[in-house]
């Protein structure tokens, strides 16, 4: 039986400065949005209203569809700068196809099938050479969207019929479909990574690479498919997007690269790789959306907008990096 003495310093440890620094890094995502929600509330009457808290979900729900793939690409310590211009490619395909009188179901897969075969390339380029994904997919960023532009000469590609209209603005029970989208995509990706063999492959390569190959994982082949997940993921969101505005515009997604990787890193995921949870990404998606929406509500200047993100992304960063070390 412990003694007192044995108990108290038992106590003395379990709250000691260390473990405390290390809950609050760890939990900190979850103190600083729940700050910000308070916040917003308090300096806003139109914040916590469900009008505007459905706006949110709304418009975060592209981007954190396309950051279910990018966390994947993390996680195996890879990036992918090309998922906004796959988004216009998307996005003008889709509508080609369907003004070519292609039924929109079969306009749908196939247009899925061609954006994901752009990152299927991006994984087989990288793993085939031995090239980090930023260089490769760098390249693929500036190829794909020079594509897209040949092939509308620039011009968006409008005249589509108005049932497609629903598949991006349409609802469900009263949900916009853009937000069931995204649930149904987290909800499966989370299954993925948590509780199969492919999931957990995903981890072990970003762990160690070298490991996860000598223990039989076919690394190249994960790396093809995880990149090509991510594309067409990508795509199927160019698609919605293209439904939105009833045109495929080759100006889609541009910069989206930098803001769904902010909000992976925001959640929690390293860039070192091996660690991160999609649970944290759908927190990134959502406080950066929040933050964004608050300071339009409190008609804050544009350009300082772009600061605070700045500002955000670092402490994000530094975050991870504590949390390393903690």
């Amino acid at each position: 039986m412990a003694t007192d003495t044995q108990q108290f310093a038992a106590a003395e440890g379990k709250f000691s400065k260390q473990n405390i620094t290390r809950l609050l890094v760890n939990n900190a995502l979850y103190v600083v949005l729940l700050l910000l929600i308070v916040g917003l509330t308090l300096a806003t009457p139109n914040f916590l209203t469900i009008p505007n808290i459905t706006n949110i979900l709304r418009q975060v729900s592209f981007q954190a569809i396309v950051a279910v793939g990018m966390t994947m690409v993390i996680i195996l310590a890879q990036i992918d700068l090309s998922v906004g211009s796959v988004v216009a490619f998307a996005a003008v395909v889709n509508a080609i196809l369907i003004k070519a009188g292609i039924p929109i179901p079969a306009s749908l897969l196939i247009t899925v099938v061609l954006s994901s075969f752009w990152g299927a390339f991006s994984g087989w380029v990288t793993a085939k050479f031995n090239l980090h994904a930023f260089l490769v997919t760098l390249a693929m960023m500036t190829l794909i969207r020079g594509v897209t532009y040949l092939i509308t000469g620039g011009y968006p590609v409008s005249g589509l019929p108005m049932e497609f209209l629903k598949l991006g603005s349409g609802y469900f029970f009263g949900i916009p479909l853009p937000i069931i989208y995204m649930a149904v995509v987290f909800a499966v990706g989370i299954f993925v990574m948590n509780k199969t063999p492919f999931g957990r492959a995903i981890y072990a390569i970003g762990g160690n690479a070298e490991a996860a190959r000598l223990s039989g994982l076919n690394v190249n082949r994960i790396k093809v498919a995880v990149f090509a997940i991510t594309a067409g993921l990508a795509g199927f969101v160019g698609i919605i997007l293209s439904s939105r505005l009833m045109a495929g515009s080759p100006e889609l997604g541009i910069g989206w690269e930098l803001d769904v990787i902010a909000a992976v890193i925001i959640g929690g995921t390293s860039m070192f790789g091996g660690s991160g949870r999609l649970q944290g990404t759908l927190l990134g998606v959502l406080f950066v959306g929040i933050l964004t929406n608050g300071m339009i509500l409190l008609d804050i200047n544009p350009y300082m907008q772009q600061v605070a993100k700045g500002l955000l992304i670092l402490g994000a960063v530094v975050l991870n990096s504590l949390k390393r070390d903690a």
